[in-house]
């Protein structure tokens, strides 16, 4: 069950990353992550494991959190925008 547990977190927190990656300006609460930035298929069960997916995702400074005055948090991407991407 343990490591059932731990593979869905990392489908979780890749998935995310995944999001924020080709998402740089994405910032969202968890209701608003479950709903829009995660695939609609194999993530039914993503409600149960979002607060420890977040929680690593900050502390690694992929995302940052803001605490709204409704006491929901605002996840905030903190992947930079690509810079290798040239205009003709």
């Amino acid at each position: 069950m343990a490591r059932d547990d731990a593979a869905r977190k990392a489908q979780l927190r890749e998935a995310i990353l995944n999001y924020v990656r080709d998402n740089a300006l994405a910032a969202d609460t968890v209701d608003g992550i479950l709903a829009c930035w995660l695939p609609d298929k194999s993530f039914e069960d993503a409600a149960e494991h979002i607060d420890a997916v977040l929680e690593t995702l900050v502390a690694e400074q992929h995302l940052r959190s803001y605490p709204l005055p409704d006491g929901n948090v605002l996840y905030v991407s903190n992947v930079k925008c690509s810079t290798s991407q040239q205009t003709s």
